[in-house]
């Protein structure tokens, strides 16, 4: 009897050595409180993960200054320790399989918690809410950068006017001209005072305005009524834009004589009209030499041209103190008579010249280099006496060229006329006819 149950405790732990072998064959060498250890570690790893993450996400937020509430279910990992009993051997077998399944258990819950965790993360609501909050703020900045809202438009205006008055200002300082320190206040705040630097106190001080307030000025030049006359060289820094005197414009359905300008007589001897008369599709053009001798008026016309007929004729008389250039149009069709004058003072220009004598004198000149050609209007006046003539000049450097005509006088002759150069200037000269005083007024036009 007792070799049977020998026999059959020796089946037993065959049986027992073969099953165990069969394990290692499949898991290997099982180490239980290894195991266990290892969960735990990696339980710990994912819950500081999960810790570092929720501080990331809380970061975040505070960035995003939005107050998000966060609420989060917290699972704890209870962990359980099941004690392990020998059993006798006679239930051995049992053992092995229940502390197989206990093993299997506990790989799935390991597999289980780090599904867990990362399902946690990947779903949390904080995360989805501040990717929420910031496809929200982009698309408020979308909206700011809308160029055509009235407000944007309205504070960018704002913006740029106050960039421009702190460029302007030069980022501070005075503001106020008198309270700088090279100013002297109590000089410049004067009606009608300019400033002007004064070397002996080094500031600048208030001065009359005078046309040569400290600076100087132009010391030769003389107002007129068609402008300002200078003698000498006049420099220019910049552009000079051109004004003109403008037309004289006059219309008339009549045939009566109609007066078409006038000037006061006692100034000026001598004028030169451009005339063009206009009615429908018809024109006339023509100039007008004109002089007086303070009782008569004398003209002559030349340079005329026209497309149709000829549509009005010109005279000149002295009504009063002035002299009147007249015009009577050919027909009681509307014409419109349109002038430009150039006129000639009678005495008193700063470049008039006076001769008493015979010898030939010079009355204009000008540089080589300054043109090649020149337009003269040139008075002659000796007593109540005046002559008036047109010259076109041209030179080439070496030689003058020059021709006379639309001559006009009150009396005789009052002189002749030639031109040359003298070194780098052309020169209009004039020979008088008598030795009686003869005042010399040139107009002159370089081309």
């Amino acid at each position: 009897m007792n070799a049977e149950l020998k026999d059959f405790f020796s089946a037993i732990g065959k049986a027992k050595k073969e099953k165990e072998d069969e394990v290692r064959s499949l898991v290997g060498e099982i180490d239980i409180d290894s195991m266990f250890s290892q969960v735990k570690v990696s339980i710990e790893e994912d819950n500081k993960k999960k810790e570092e993450q929720k501080k990331q996400i809380a970061a975040l937020e505070s960035w995003l200054y939005t107050e998000v509430v966060v609420k989060e279910e917290e699972e704890e990992i209870t962990e359980e320790s099941t004690p392990i009993v020998v059993p006798h051997e006679e239930i051995e077998e049992e053992v092995e399989e229940e502390v197989e399944e206990e093993i299997e258990e506990e790989i799935e819950e390991e597999v289980e918690v780090e599904e867990e965790v990362v399902v946690e993360v990947e779903d949390d609501s904080t995360v989805d809410q501040a990717l929420k909050i910031l496809e929200t703020i982009k698309s408020k900045e979308e909206i700011r950068e809308n160029v055509s809202d009235p407000e944007i438009i309205k504070i960018r205006r704002e913006l740029e006017y106050l960039k421009n008055l702190v460029n302007a200002q030069g980022g501070g300082g005075e503001v106020r001209l008198e309270f700088l320190d090279d100013v002297d206040r109590d000089s410049i705040k004067v009606d009608g005072k300019v400033l002007s630097y004064q070397a002996s106190t080094g500031k600048f001080i208030g001065v009359t305005n005078s046309g040569e307030g400290g600076g100087g000025g132009l010391s030769n030049a003389e107002t007129i009524s068609t402008g300002v006359k200078i003698t000498g060289d006049l420099v220019v820094t910049g552009e000079v834009l051109a004004s003109t005197e403008a037309p004289i414009v006059t219309t008339t359905t009549s045939t009566s004589q109609t007066a078409l300008d006038t000037f006061a007589h006692s100034t000026y001897a001598s004028a030169v009209y451009n005339i063009q008369a206009t009615s429908g599709s018809d024109v006339h053009l023509t100039t007008i030499n004109l002089i007086h001798d303070g009782s008569n008026a004398y003209i002559t016309e030349f340079a005329t041209l026209k497309i149709g007929s000829l549509l009005a004729s010109y005279s000149a008389d002295i009504s009063g103190l002035n002299l009147r250039i007249l015009a009577t149009p050919a027909s009681t069709n509307s014409t419109v008579f349109t002038l430009k004058r150039t006129l000639i003072r009678g005495s008193g220009n700063t470049d008039e010249v006076t001769t008493t004598s015979t010898t030939e004198t010079t009355i204009d000149e000008f540089s080589t280099s300054s043109g090649s050609s020149a337009v003269y209007i040139v008075q002659a006046k000796q007593g109540s006496n005046v002559h008036t003539s047109k010259i076109h000049l041209v030179h080439d450097g070496t030689t003058v060229s020059m021709t006379e005509f639309a001559k006009v006088k009150t009396d005789s002759s009052l002189g002749t006329f030639d031109a040359d150069i003298s070194g780098s200037n052309v020169r209009l000269r004039a020979t008088s006819t008598s030795a009686t005083s003869t005042t010399y007024n040139v107009n002159r036009t370089l081309l």
